[in-house]
C-alpha cells in the first residue's frame, strides 16, 4: 500500500483583487514535514506552489488517476475559494481572473470528479479556503459516518472531505484575520498540531483516525474563531480510517504474510499494558483482512488478549470480540467486575426462526449440527395461517389451513406482508393487529421447539426479507415479544440462505435469488474462509409466488365468464378457484399442461355450471411475463450496485431459494441472466432457517467458523427544502453502522426544525416511505446559521435510531423507527397545524 499526499498552495496571485496569502507557504511547509515524517505519516509528499489553473488540474488529475485501489491518498488545498453567481465553489490559482472564474480557476466539481473516478478506495481531502464547505455540493453521494476503513474494508470506497469552513463562511488565517503573518492558517495549524504531537489521538490507541482529526480540528478552530466552523463530508465509507500514527506510542506494521510479526507477538505476550492496548488496534486491522490465514492469526492473538489479566486490556479486547460478532468468549477468560458483560449466557439456546409469507420453520443448533424441529404433525414447516374454530379456539398452521378450505374467508393468510402497516383483523367484537396475529404463529413455533427440547427457550434469530423497511422489522420484533421471544438479531433471508450454502466452502461470489410466497430478494454475497459478506441487495416486498397464483385466478375467471357467461363473485367459489390456481401452478412445475376441473362452481339460469379449463406452462409464462421482467430488473439492479462485482462473470454461482423458484420459468430466467450457466438448487427448502440457526451458533460460541457482514437494503435520509430527500445512509451499507449529516434552516428565526425521516431510493421524499419525524427546538437565528446534526444509528438487526442535535445549544431529540413512529409521522401529515419547518443540507445559497 502506498501513502501519497499532494499539497496545492497558492500564496501569490496575478490578479490584484485576490489578496496575498502568506500563510499558504507555511501551510505547505509544516504539513509536508508532519506527513512525511517516518514516525508519523510516512507519506510521499508532493507540493505544487503558486501553480496556474492548468498546472493544478494536471497535478490533481495525475495524482488520482495513477493511484491503485489499496493506496491511501491525501489532497490538501490552501488557497482562496470563490463562489460564482450560482453558488458553485472555485479554487483560485495564481493566474485566475476575478471576472472569469469558469475559464481560469479550478472548479470544485473537477476535484470531485477526479475523486469519484479514481481507483483508490481511500482518499482524504483537506480544503483550507473560504466557503470550502460548498465542496460537498459536488459530491455525487452524500452521507456521513464516524469512520472509514483503510486496511481492507469489507465494503465500498472511503472518501472523506474535511473543510475549514461552511459553505457560507470565510476561512481566517489567524485569530485577527491577518493576511500579513507567514503562519499556517487556523485550520491547517490545528491539523498540524493534532498530527505532529499526537493530540488528535483522542482515544489513546496510538493512531489518529480521520474522525478523531475532524473532532480535534473542529474544536480547536471553533475555540479560536467561533465564526468559522469546519465541516466533514463522507462518501461510501465503513470501518476506521487511520491517517497517521501517534509518535509517542508503539506502532506495529501489518504483515504481508500470514504469520504475526515478532514485534506484535512480543507486545501481546510480554509487552507493557500500553503496548498490549496498541497491539489490540493492530489486531482489529488484521481481523478485517481478506486473507483467511491472517484473520486466523489475528483471532488467535485476540483470544490471548481477551484472557489478559489486566482489566483495561481485557475489557478492550472483549469489546472488540463482541463488536466482531465472534460469539461466546473463549474459556479461561477472567471474570472481573471491569469486564464487559457477556451477551450470551453459558448453555443458553437461541432458536433460528424463518417466519415466511406462506410457511414458517424453526431450528436449533445441537451437538455441532442444525436440527430443524418438526411441529406436532411431524412436519418441518408450518403454514403461516391463522383461523378461529366455531367455538372460538385459535387455530394455527395446518389446522387453520384446513379450516380455510372449508370456510372461505375464515382464515388469515400472508400476515407477514401486513406487519407495520396498521392492518387489523376483526373477529367478533375484537380487532387484532398484524403483530398480534404474527405472534400466534411465532408462539406456535416456539411451543414446538420447547416440546422437542424439553426446556424453555425465549431467544431467537429471526429472518426477514432483505427489502423489509425499518418499520416492518421493528413490527416483527414486536410480534416476537408478544410471543415471549427476545429477538437477538434479524437476518436477511438471502444472507441466511447463503450461510447454509457457504458453511465450509472456499472463496466464492454467489447470487441468491430468493422468491417466496410473497417477497423476492436478490442478494450478491462474497464467501471467504467462513466470512459471508453481503455485497448488494435488491428486491420487492410485494412480489412472490402468490402473484403467479393471482394471474392464474384472473385467467380462470375470465375464461369461465367467456365460456359460461357467468361472472364469479361468490367468495366460496373464488376460494376454490384460488386453491385450484395454486395447485395448477405447482403441477406445471413438473408437467407442461394441467386441467382445472371444478364441478358445481356456480349456477346459471339453466342450472349448475362447472369449470373445466386446460392451462399450459406456456400460457402461465405469458400471463406472468411482466412479473418475470420485474425479476430481471431486480437482478440487474443488484449487479449494478455491488461494489466488488464488475459483471456477471464475477459471480461463481447462482443459488435458487424459495418454493416459487421451482417454476421452470424462474430457472430459465436465472440461467439466461447467468450467461447460460445452470443455477444451483442445492439449498434445501429449510436453507433459510438453517442459516439463521448457524448464526445463533456463532453468537452462543458453538462455532467460530462463520463471520457475517450484512447490509442495509434501502437508503435512509431526511426530507429537505423542496421535498428532496437527502440520503444519509446509502443502500448496501454494512451494519452495524452509524452515519451523520449536518443540516441547517431555510428561514430566518426558525424556532424549531421538523426532521422528516424517509426510506427509499426516489429523489422526491414523498415518493418514499415516511418512517418518523423529529421536532427539534432551536434558538432563533438567521437562516443557514443553526447546525443540525442528524445521526442514524443502525444495529445488527437493521433497526434504526435517529437523533437530531442542535450543535449550537446541545439540545437533541431521538426516535426509534418502528410502526409507532411511522403512524405518528403519518398523523402529522394529515394535520394542517403541523406544517413542517424545513431544513436543507449545509449548501451555499445562490448568489452568496
Amino acid at each position: 500500500m502506498r501513502k501519497a499526499a499532494l499539497l496545492v498552495v497558492n500564496q501569490h496571485y496575478a490578479d490584484g483583487r485576490f489578496t496575498e496569502l502568506p500563510g499558504a507557504a507555511a501551510d505547505a511547509e509544516h504539513l509536508a514535514a508532519v506527513l512525511g515524517d517516518a514516525a508519523i505519516g510516512e507519506f510521499e509528499v508532493t507540493v505544487v506552489e503558486n501553480g496556474t489553473a492548468l498546472e493544478i488540474r494536471k497535478a490533481i488529475q495525475s495524482f488520482f488517476a495513477h493511484a491503485q485501489s489499496q493506496d491511501l491518498l491525501l489532497l490538501h488545498l490552501s488557497c482562496h475559494g470563490r463562489k460564482d453567481s450560482r453558488g458553485r465553489l472555485h479554487f483560485v490559482a495564481s493566474d485566475t481572473d476575478w471576472d472569469l472564474l469558469d475559464a481560469t480557476a479550478v472548479p470544485s466539481q473537477f476535484v470531485a470528479d477526479q475523486l469519484e473516478e479514481s481507483l483508490c478506495r481511500r482518499a482524504v481531502v483537506l480544503l483550507d479556503c473560504c466557503f470550502s464547505g460548498a465542496f460537498a455540493k459536488g459530491l455525487r453521494t452524500r452521507g456521513a459516518a464516524p469512520t472509514v476503513d483503510v486496511n481492507e474494508p469489507f465494503s465500498g470506497p472511503g472518501r472523506v472531505v474535511i473543510t475549514s469552513s461552511t459553505a457560507l463562511q470565510y476561512s481566517h488565517e489567524s485569530e485577527r484575520s491577518s493576511r500579513a503573518r507567514a503562519e499556517p492558517s487556523i485550520f491547517t495549524a490545528a491539523v498540524v498540531e493534532g498530527l505532529r504531537d499526537g493530540t488528535a489521538d483522542l482515544d489513546g490507541d496510538g493512531y489518529v483516525s480521520v474522525e478523531e482529526l475532524y473532532a480535534f480540528v473542529h474544536d480547536r478552530v471553533r475555540s479560536r474563531m467561533p465564526s468559522q466552523t469546519p465541516t466533514r463530508s463522507v462518501n461510501n465509507s465503513e470501518g476506521t480510517l487511520y491517517l497517521t500514527r501517534n509518535p509517542g506510542i508503539l506502532y506495529l506494521t501489518a504483515p504481508e504474510d500470514p504469520a504475526l510479526p515478532d514485534t506484535l507477538r512480543a507486545a501481546i505476550l510480554t509487552g507493557a499494558t500500553w503496548q498490549r492496548l496498541g497491539a489490540l488496534h493492530e489486531v482489529e486491522r488484521l481481523l478485517g483482512s481478506w486473507r483467511g490465514p491472517v484473520r486466523e492469526a489475528a483471532l488467535e492473538a485476540l483470544t490471548t488478549l481477551v484472557r489478559d489479566r489486566d482489566p483495561q486490556v481485557g475489557a478492550q479486547a472483549e469489546r472488540l470480540w463482541h463488536s466482531r460478532g465472534l460469539g461466546e468468549l473463549p474459556s479461561g477468560t477472567p471474570d472481573t467486575a471491569s469486564r464487559v458483560t457477556r451477551p450470551i449466557a453459558d448453555g443458553s439456546k437461541i432458536l433460528g426462526i424463518d417466519f415466511g409469507t406462506t410457511n414458517s420453520a424453526v431450528a436449533v443448533f445441537l451437538d455441532g449440527e442444525v436440527r430443524v424441529i418438526p411441529n406436532r404433525h411431524g412436519e418441518v414447516t408450518t403454514p403461516s395461517v391463522v383461523a378461529f374454530a366455531e367455538d372460538g379456539t385459535l387455530l394455527v398452521g395446518k389446522a387453520a389451513k384446513e379450516r380455510a378450505s372449508r370456510v372461505p374467508g375464515g382464515a388469515i393468510h400472508r400476515v407477514k406482508l401486513e406487519l407495520g402497516t396498521g392492518w387489523t383483523y376483526r373477529h367478533g367484537v375484537r380487532r387484532f393487529s398484524a403483530e398480534e396475529v404474527a405472534s400466534w404463529i411465532l408462539a406456535d413455533l416456539r411451543a414446538s421447539a420447547e416440546a422437542h427440547l424439553g426446556e424453555t427457550v425465549t431467544r431467537a434469530i429471526l429472518t426477514v426479507p432483505a427489502y423489509f423497511n425499518h418499520v416492518q422489522r421493528a413490527a416483527l420484533a414486536d410480534a416476537a415479544a408478544l410471543a415471549g421471544i427476545e429477538t437477538v438479531r434479524m437476518l436477511n433471508e438471502p444472507t441466511a440462505a447463503a450461510l447454509s450454502y457457504g458453511f465450509g466452502r472456499g472463496d466464492e461470489n454467489i447470487a441468491v435469488f430468493d422468491l417466496g410466497g410473497g417477497t423476492l430478494d436478490v442478494s450478491l454475497l462474497g464467501i471467504s474462509d467462513g466470512v459471508v459478506e453481503t455485497l448488494a441487495t435488491s428486491g420487492d416486498s410485494k412480489l412472490g409466488g402468490s402473484d403467479w397464483d393471482g394471474r392464474v385466478v384472473d385467467h380462470l375467471v375470465r375464461e369461465f365468464a367467456l365460456r359460461q357467461g357467468v361472472r364469479l363473485t361468490d367468495r366460496a367459489a373464488l376460494q376454490r378457484v384460488a386453491e385450484a390456481a395454486e395447485a395448477a401452478k405447482i403441477e406445471l412445475s413438473q408437467a407442461t399442461s394441467t386441467v382445472i376441473n371444478l364441478p358445481y362452481i356456480a349456477t346459471s339460469a339453466s342450472g349448475p355450471v362447472h369449470m373445466d379449463v386446460t392451462l399450459t406452462r406456456a400460457q402461465l409464462d405469458r400471463l406472468a411475463k411482466d412479473l418475470l421482467e420485474r425479476c430481471t430488473q431486480l437482478v440487474q439492479r443488484a449487479l449494478k450496485s455491488a461494489w466488488r462485482i464488475e459483471g456477471i462473470d464475477d459471480i461463481d454461482h447462482f443459488i435458487l431459494v424459495g418454493g416459487a423458484t421451482r417454476m421452470p420459468a424462474i430457472a430459465t430466467l436465472v440461467k439466461e441472466l447467468a450467461g447460460g450457466r445452470e443455477p444451483i438448487r442445492a439449498v434445501i427448502p429449510e436453507g433459510v432457517v438453517i442459516g439463521a440457526t448457524l448464526q445463533s451458533a456463532v453468537l452462543t460460541g458453538q462455532t467460530r467458523e462463520l463471520l457475517l457482514l450484512d447490509v442495509t437494503s434501502l437508503p435512509l435520509g431526511v426530507e429537505t427544502e423542496g421535498g428532496i430527500m437527502a440520503v444519509v445512509v446509502e443502500t448496501d451499507t454494512t451494519i452495524p453502522s452509524k452515519r451523520s449529516e449536518v443540516f441547517t434552516t431555510v428561514e430566518d428565526g426558525q424556532s424549531h426544525a421538523q426532521i422528516n425521516v424517509h426510506q427509499g431510493d426516489r429523489e422526491a421524499a414523498t415518493h418514499n416511505t415516511k418512517l418518523g419525524v423529529l421536532e427539534l427546538p432551536l434558538r432563533r437565528a438567521p437562516r443557514g446559521v443553526p447546525q443540525i446534526e442528524v445521526t442514524f444509528d443502525i444495529d445488527t438487526s437493521n433497526v434504526a435510531h435517529v437523533t437530531a442535535k442542535d450543535l449550537g445549544t446541545g439540545k437533541e431529540v431521538s426516535v426509534l423507527l418502528d410502526r409507532r413512529s411511522a403512524a405518528h409521522a403519518q398523523a402529522q401529515e394529515s394535520d394542517p397545524r403541523k406544517a413542517p419547518a424545513r431544513v436543507s443540507p449545509e449548501q451555499p445559497r445562490a448568489g452568496s
